[in-house]
Protein backbone atom coordinates (compact mmCIF):
# COMPACT_ATOMS: atom_id res chain seq x y z
CA UNK A 1 0.00 0.00 0.00
CA UNK A 2 3.17 2.24 -0.33
CA UNK A 3 2.13 5.67 -1.47
CA UNK A 4 -1.63 5.25 -0.42
CA UNK A 5 -3.32 8.33 0.47
CA UNK A 6 -4.54 7.28 4.27
CA UNK A 7 -6.74 9.77 6.23
CA UNK A 8 -7.55 10.55 9.95
CA UNK A 9 -10.18 13.31 11.10
CA UNK A 10 -10.25 13.66 15.46
CA UNK A 11 -13.68 14.82 16.86
CA UNK A 12 -13.57 16.54 20.34
CA UNK A 13 -16.36 16.45 21.94
CA UNK A 14 -16.38 18.34 24.83
CA UNK A 15 -19.45 16.49 27.59
CA UNK A 16 -19.25 18.83 30.68
CA UNK A 17 -17.84 22.40 31.31
CA UNK A 18 -15.02 21.26 33.74
CA UNK A 19 -14.45 18.74 35.56
CA UNK A 20 -11.79 18.10 38.95
CA UNK A 21 -9.07 15.43 37.62
CA UNK A 22 -6.96 16.55 40.75
CA UNK A 23 -4.96 18.57 42.31
CA UNK A 24 -2.27 21.37 40.79
CA UNK A 25 1.51 21.04 42.17
CA UNK A 26 2.09 22.79 45.29
CA UNK A 27 -1.18 23.75 45.81
CA UNK A 28 -3.78 21.15 47.01
CA UNK A 29 -6.08 23.08 44.81
CA UNK A 30 -8.16 20.76 42.35
CA UNK A 31 -7.42 21.32 38.74
CA UNK A 32 -10.58 21.82 36.65
CA UNK A 33 -10.47 20.29 33.21
CA UNK A 34 -13.03 19.38 30.42
CA UNK A 35 -14.32 15.78 29.87
CA UNK A 36 -13.88 15.32 26.32
CA UNK A 37 -14.64 12.52 23.95
CA UNK A 38 -12.89 12.37 21.10
CA UNK A 39 -13.28 10.09 18.11
CA UNK A 40 -11.41 9.05 15.72
CA UNK A 41 -12.03 8.31 12.00
CA UNK A 42 -9.39 6.48 9.68
CA UNK A 43 -10.18 5.42 6.33
CA UNK A 44 -8.50 4.41 3.10
CA UNK A 45 -9.98 4.92 -0.43
CA UNK A 46 -12.58 2.55 -1.29
CA UNK A 47 -10.77 1.23 -4.46
CA UNK A 48 -7.69 0.52 -2.54
CA UNK A 49 -6.79 -3.48 -2.12
CA UNK A 50 -6.16 -3.85 1.26
CA UNK A 51 -3.68 -6.87 1.02
CA UNK A 52 -3.26 -9.51 3.30
CA UNK A 53 -4.40 -8.56 6.94
CA UNK A 54 -1.66 -8.93 10.34
CA UNK A 55 -1.34 -11.77 12.00
CA UNK A 56 -2.38 -9.18 15.01
CA UNK A 57 -5.33 -8.16 12.80
CA UNK A 58 -6.34 -11.70 12.37
CA UNK A 59 -6.05 -12.78 15.87
CA UNK A 60 -8.09 -10.19 17.08
CA UNK A 61 -10.70 -10.58 14.70
CA UNK A 62 -10.67 -14.11 15.72
CA UNK A 63 -11.15 -13.30 19.54
CA UNK A 64 -13.67 -10.51 18.66
CA UNK A 65 -15.62 -13.08 16.83
CA UNK A 66 -15.36 -15.93 19.64
CA UNK A 67 -16.74 -13.15 21.98
CA UNK A 68 -19.08 -12.14 19.89
CA UNK A 69 -20.32 -15.77 19.39
CA UNK A 70 -20.32 -15.94 23.34
CA UNK A 71 -23.28 -13.38 23.72
CA UNK A 72 -25.44 -15.96 21.64
CA UNK A 73 -25.16 -18.82 24.05
CA UNK A 74 -28.03 -20.15 25.54
CA UNK A 75 -29.05 -18.10 29.16
CA UNK A 76 -27.86 -19.69 32.25
CA UNK A 77 -24.38 -21.26 30.42
CA UNK A 78 -21.01 -20.36 31.71
CA UNK A 79 -20.78 -18.23 28.33
CA UNK A 80 -23.41 -15.85 28.40
CA UNK A 81 -22.48 -15.45 31.88
CA UNK A 82 -18.57 -14.31 31.29
CA UNK A 83 -20.03 -12.71 27.90
CA UNK A 84 -22.33 -10.05 30.24
CA UNK A 85 -20.16 -9.56 33.28
CA UNK A 86 -17.57 -8.72 30.14
CA UNK A 87 -19.64 -6.12 28.37
CA UNK A 88 -20.46 -4.40 32.06
CA UNK A 89 -17.12 -4.64 32.59
CA UNK A 90 -15.96 -2.75 29.59
CA UNK A 91 -18.67 0.07 30.52
CA UNK A 92 -16.47 0.79 33.56
CA UNK A 93 -13.25 1.27 31.75
CA UNK A 94 -12.61 4.88 30.74
CA UNK A 95 -13.96 6.43 27.85
CA UNK A 96 -10.47 7.90 27.07
CA UNK A 97 -8.87 4.73 27.39
CA UNK A 98 -12.02 2.98 24.85
CA UNK A 99 -11.20 6.40 22.58
CA UNK A 100 -7.37 5.23 22.04
CA UNK A 101 -7.80 1.61 21.78
CA UNK A 102 -9.69 2.45 19.38
CA UNK A 103 -7.23 5.07 17.21
CA UNK A 104 -5.15 2.33 15.21
CA UNK A 105 -1.73 4.12 14.29
CA UNK A 106 -1.17 1.89 10.85
CA UNK A 107 -4.36 3.01 9.65
CA UNK A 108 -3.93 6.51 9.89
CA UNK A 109 -1.60 8.57 8.16
CA UNK A 110 2.32 8.07 8.32
CA UNK A 111 4.33 9.65 11.01
CA UNK A 112 7.06 10.26 8.57
CA UNK A 113 4.89 12.13 5.98
CA UNK A 114 1.90 12.90 7.68
CA UNK A 115 -1.21 14.91 5.88
CA UNK A 116 -2.90 17.42 7.33
CA UNK A 117 -5.44 16.06 9.94
CA UNK A 118 -8.61 17.84 10.93
CA UNK A 119 -9.64 18.19 14.16
CA UNK A 120 -12.97 19.17 14.67
CA UNK A 121 -14.72 21.33 17.57
CA UNK A 122 -17.21 23.51 18.52
CA UNK A 123 -15.42 26.81 18.82
CA UNK A 124 -18.07 27.98 21.34
CA UNK A 125 -17.26 25.68 23.61
CA UNK A 126 -13.31 24.80 23.67
CA UNK A 127 -10.95 27.49 22.98
CA UNK A 128 -7.49 25.33 22.81
CA UNK A 129 -8.40 22.01 20.97
CA UNK A 130 -4.79 21.33 20.71
CA UNK A 131 -3.94 22.33 24.46
CA UNK A 132 -6.80 20.09 25.10
CA UNK A 133 -5.52 16.98 23.14
CA UNK A 134 -1.98 17.50 24.35
CA UNK A 135 -3.08 17.47 27.78
CA UNK A 136 -5.20 14.06 27.46
CA UNK A 137 -1.93 12.69 25.99
CA UNK A 138 0.30 13.85 28.32
CA UNK A 139 -1.92 12.12 31.34
CA UNK A 140 -2.90 8.87 29.81
CA UNK A 141 0.31 7.66 27.74
CA UNK A 142 1.91 7.19 31.53
CA UNK A 143 -1.09 5.41 32.75
CA UNK A 144 -1.28 2.88 29.98
CA UNK A 145 2.41 2.47 29.78
CA UNK A 146 2.33 0.93 33.28
CA UNK A 147 -0.82 -0.88 32.87
CA UNK A 148 0.38 -2.76 29.92
CA UNK A 149 3.77 -3.74 32.20
CA UNK A 150 1.39 -4.54 34.89
CA UNK A 151 -0.96 -6.67 33.68
CA UNK A 152 1.66 -8.70 31.60
CA UNK A 153 3.91 -9.33 34.79
CA UNK A 154 0.67 -10.61 37.05
CA UNK A 155 -0.08 -12.60 34.28
CA UNK A 156 1.93 -15.77 35.47
CA UNK A 157 0.22 -15.93 38.56
CA UNK A 158 -2.81 -17.08 36.96
CA UNK A 159 -1.06 -20.40 36.39
CA UNK A 160 -2.74 -22.31 38.70
CA UNK A 161 -6.06 -21.57 36.96
CA UNK A 162 -4.95 -24.42 34.59
CA UNK A 163 -5.64 -27.08 36.28
CA UNK A 164 -9.43 -26.08 36.25
CA UNK A 165 -10.68 -28.62 33.21
CA UNK A 166 -14.07 -27.41 32.64
CA UNK A 167 -13.94 -23.58 31.45
CA UNK A 168 -10.80 -21.63 29.98
CA UNK A 169 -8.63 -20.08 32.25
CA UNK A 170 -10.65 -16.55 32.04
CA UNK A 171 -8.11 -14.89 34.65
CA UNK A 172 -5.07 -15.65 32.39
CA UNK A 173 -7.31 -14.04 29.50
CA UNK A 174 -8.60 -11.39 31.45
CA UNK A 175 -4.77 -10.24 32.00
CA UNK A 176 -3.73 -10.61 28.77
CA UNK A 177 -6.63 -8.51 27.39
CA UNK A 178 -5.93 -5.61 29.53
CA UNK A 179 -2.45 -5.61 29.08
CA UNK A 180 -3.46 -5.45 25.44
CA UNK A 181 -6.01 -3.07 25.80
CA UNK A 182 -3.63 -0.64 27.69
CA UNK A 183 -1.01 -1.23 25.29
CA UNK A 184 -3.51 -0.23 22.29
CA UNK A 185 -4.05 2.95 24.14
CA UNK A 186 -0.21 3.31 24.55
CA UNK A 187 0.32 3.31 21.21
CA UNK A 188 -2.11 5.61 20.17
CA UNK A 189 -1.19 7.68 22.82
CA UNK A 190 2.30 7.83 20.91
CA UNK A 191 1.24 8.49 17.62
CA UNK A 192 -0.77 11.55 18.41
CA UNK A 193 2.02 12.90 20.41
CA UNK A 194 4.05 12.40 17.53
CA UNK A 195 1.37 14.16 15.10
CA UNK A 196 1.19 16.84 17.65
CA UNK A 197 5.26 17.69 17.80
CA UNK A 198 5.16 17.79 14.12
CA UNK A 199 2.38 20.01 13.60
CA UNK A 200 0.82 17.95 11.31
CA UNK A 201 -2.89 18.27 13.58
CA UNK A 202 -4.86 21.08 12.62
CA UNK A 203 -7.81 22.62 14.57
CA UNK A 204 -11.19 23.33 12.47
CA UNK A 205 -14.25 24.97 14.23
CA UNK A 206 -16.97 23.25 12.52
CA UNK A 207 -20.58 25.30 12.62
CA UNK A 208 -22.53 22.27 12.90
CA UNK A 209 -21.20 21.28 15.80
CA UNK A 210 -21.48 24.72 17.21
CA UNK A 211 -25.07 24.67 16.28
CA UNK A 212 -25.45 21.10 17.82
CA UNK A 213 -23.78 22.43 21.02
CA UNK A 214 -26.08 25.50 21.05
CA UNK A 215 -29.14 23.90 20.85
CA UNK A 216 -28.59 21.33 22.90
CA UNK A 217 -31.19 20.66 25.64
CA UNK A 218 -28.38 21.11 28.00
CA UNK A 219 -26.79 24.04 27.14
CA UNK A 220 -27.37 26.55 29.81
CA UNK A 221 -23.45 28.04 29.30
CA UNK A 222 -23.44 32.07 29.91
CA UNK A 223 -20.04 31.84 29.05
CA UNK A 224 -18.73 28.73 27.32
CA UNK A 225 -15.53 29.64 26.60
CA UNK A 226 -14.60 31.23 30.08
CA UNK A 227 -16.02 27.96 31.12
CA UNK A 228 -13.96 25.44 28.41
CA UNK A 229 -10.59 27.05 29.50
CA UNK A 230 -8.78 24.82 31.61
CA UNK A 231 -8.22 26.26 35.38
CA UNK A 232 -6.32 26.11 39.04
CA UNK A 233 -8.94 26.67 40.99
CA UNK A 234 -12.00 24.31 42.24
CA UNK A 235 -15.45 25.57 40.34
CA UNK A 236 -17.66 28.04 42.60
CA UNK A 237 -20.65 26.60 42.09
CA UNK A 238 -22.22 22.91 40.98
CA UNK A 239 -23.07 24.29 37.81
CA UNK A 240 -19.53 24.74 36.58
CA UNK A 241 -19.58 20.94 35.96
CA UNK A 242 -22.80 21.17 33.97
CA UNK A 243 -23.07 18.77 31.20
CA UNK A 244 -22.91 20.41 27.55
CA UNK A 245 -24.75 17.18 25.38
CA UNK A 246 -27.40 14.92 26.38
CA UNK A 247 -28.47 11.81 25.07
CA UNK A 248 -30.77 13.10 22.33
CA UNK A 249 -27.86 14.60 20.78
CA UNK A 250 -25.82 11.39 20.00
CA UNK A 251 -27.82 10.56 16.86
CA UNK A 252 -27.66 13.64 15.55
CA UNK A 253 -24.16 13.83 15.84
CA UNK A 254 -24.21 10.59 14.42
CA UNK A 255 -26.07 11.62 11.60
CA UNK A 256 -24.78 14.91 10.85
CA UNK A 257 -21.09 13.42 10.06
CA UNK A 258 -22.20 9.99 9.13
CA UNK A 259 -20.08 7.93 11.67
CA UNK A 260 -20.79 4.50 12.42
CA UNK A 261 -22.79 2.90 14.85
CA UNK A 262 -20.16 1.71 17.20
CA UNK A 263 -19.80 6.02 17.50
CA UNK A 264 -23.26 6.19 19.33
CA UNK A 265 -22.42 3.35 22.01
CA UNK A 266 -19.18 4.83 22.67
CA UNK A 267 -20.44 8.07 23.23
CA UNK A 268 -23.43 7.28 25.17
CA UNK A 269 -20.82 5.36 27.52
CA UNK A 270 -19.00 8.61 27.71
CA UNK A 271 -21.99 10.73 28.70
CA UNK A 272 -22.96 8.39 31.34
CA UNK A 273 -19.45 8.15 33.30
CA UNK A 274 -18.94 11.80 32.53
CA UNK A 275 -22.22 12.15 34.53
CA UNK A 276 -21.68 10.07 37.31
CA UNK A 277 -18.04 11.83 37.81
CA UNK A 278 -20.29 14.90 37.92
CA UNK A 279 -21.98 13.74 41.11
CA UNK A 280 -19.48 11.97 42.52
CA UNK A 281 -17.51 15.30 42.79
CA UNK A 282 -20.71 17.47 43.99
CA UNK A 283 -21.26 14.58 46.73
CA UNK A 284 -17.66 15.13 47.55
CA UNK A 285 -18.07 18.62 47.69
CA UNK A 286 -20.91 18.31 49.56
CA UNK A 287 -19.30 16.70 52.09
CA UNK A 288 -16.23 18.68 52.28
CA UNK A 289 -18.60 21.62 53.41
CA UNK A 290 -19.82 19.62 55.99
CA UNK A 291 -16.71 19.07 57.44
CA UNK A 292 -15.81 22.80 57.35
Amino acid sequence: MTGVKRSLRIFALPLSRQSVTGTSTGTGKARAVLNTYYHFVTSLPSDVDQGNPSLISRATDKVASIWANWGKAKPGTWRIKVFNYGERLVDRLDFEELALKSLDPSLGPKITSPRTIPLLYPQHVITSPLLNLQTLVDKRAPRHKRGAWFWLLVSPLTAPFMLIPIIPNLPFFFCIWRSWHHFRAYKASQYLQDLLTRGAISPQSDPQLDQIYSSSSVSTTSNPQEAATPETHEPESSDANAMLLSTGDVPRIQHTFKLPKPFATDLYRALAQTSSRIEKHREEAAALGKKS
